[in-house]
């Protein structure tokens, strides 16, 4: 070998090294970071799945005052005397509401007509 690509050779091997140093270095933080990242994630999703879980597990009620309020919009609607035989909700009060499922929720409640029945006269 040439002795100036020797001694090029030298003088550069130092910085290189420190190059791949730091480069490696940087990567493996990145790694440690997702990884931690991944973890918090999963602990996340194990309360909520748990916090879920047990939501299901009550029983749902209904205050009174929202029973009133449903029964004058059915007097209302309907014009005469019904019993409400069972409220339950739809979807949980805190999800999400996409306009899909809103669209599709309103033409399929719209569909159902209510036909009042007439006393027969004898």
């Amino acid at each position: 070998m040439d002795p100036t690509k020797l001694q090029i050779l030298q003088d550069n091997l130092p910085l290189t090294i420190v190059g791949f140093l730091i480069v490696f270095g940087v990567l493996l933080i990145i790694s440690f970071t997702i990884s931690a990242i991944r973890q918090l994630d999963e602990k996340w999703r194990h309360t909520e799945k748990i916090q879920n879980a047990e939501m299901l597990d009550r029983e749902p009620t209904v205050d009174q005052l929202t029973v009133v309020l449903l029964t004058a919009a059915a007097a209302t609607v309907l014009r005469g005397r019904f019993r409400i035989r069972r409220i339950r909700r739809l979807m949980p009060s805190d999800s999400p509401r996409s306009p899909w499922s809103a669209q599709g929720r309103s033409e399929l409640q719209g569909s159902h007509t209510i036909q009042r029945q007439r006393k027969r006269s004898k």
